[in-house]
């Protein structure tokens, strides 16, 4: 394996990012999200929400006892926040792709997991700040529309 290839590649994979929109990023995004959400709800997340009683707003007052991740209610059975304490997609430690446009992927894999949690319920997740804009933590408003 070159690890030269592989690093001048992964340094193109920033620019390519940087020059898309939302919409091609979502698109580019959602099948990794998909399977993020899945490995994460299964080995993660599933059974905190399962002793939660498959109740979201008990969920997200509770999601801080799991390593590396808070959370609150921000209006009961409508408006959470969920915050993840350090980036730990593999693309950004081990690849170091630090474009912001990664984060895409996040917020369509917290999408993922509330259709797991709350299947006939539909959510928007916007992105309020993330480690690779430089802020501290990574956050996301989950808003439930239906």
């Amino acid at each position: 394996m070159d690890k030269a290839f592989f690093e001048r590649w992964f340094d193109s994979l920033n620019t390519g990012l940087d020059a898309l929109s939302e919409e091609e990023c979502g698109r580019l995004f959602a099948p990794c999200a998909a399977r993020c959400a899945r490995d994460a709800f299964t080995n993660l997340y599933r059974d905190l929400f399962e002793e939660c009683g498959r109740d979201v707003d008990l969920f997200f007052s509770r999601i801080h006892e799991l390593d590396g991740v808070s959370g609150h209610v921000v209006a009961p059975h409508r408006i959470y926040e969920i915050e993840f304490m350090t980036c730990n997609c593999d693309l950004h430690v081990v690849a170091h792709v630090d474009s912001p446009k990664l984060c895409e992927c996040s917020r369509q894999s917290i999408l993922c997991m509330m259709h797991f949690m709350a299947p006939d319920e539909k959510y928007i997740v916007t992105r309020i700040e993330t480690v690779l804009e430089g802020a501290p933590s990574c956050r996301f408003s989950i808003t439930r529309t239906t």
